[in-house]
């Protein structure tokens, strides 16, 4: 694998990353348990170190599918959320 290939392939597992914690704000309003909160804390940690690492495409597939899968996961939770935030907005 070439080098451009590799930085293609950490491009795209930083996005993944990234897209989770982009949604760091949302998923603190779930009240979710703070051991998977502060994991969002590993994970920032690991990007810092990303330029470091060697991935192969079967990998980045899988991480892709993951996160894919955990973004699947939180559409109910998320909008249930939002849902009661909107509410909660208009009984003001």
């Amino acid at each position: 694998m070439n080098g451009n290939e590799q930085q293609n392939l950490v491009i795209r597992l930083n996005n993944c990353l990234e897209t989770i914690l982009e949604l760091e704000q949302e998923l603190e309003k779930l009240d979710l348990s703070r051991n998977f909160i502060d994991e969002l804390e590993v994970l920032k940690g690991f990007m810092r170190k990303m330029e470091k690492i060697q991935v192969s495409e079967d990998e980045v597939e899988r991480i892709e599918s993951a996160t894919g899968n955990f973004l699947q996961e939180l559409k109910l939770p998320l909008g249930q959320a939002d849902s009661s935030s909107r509410m909660f907005m208009r009984l003001q």
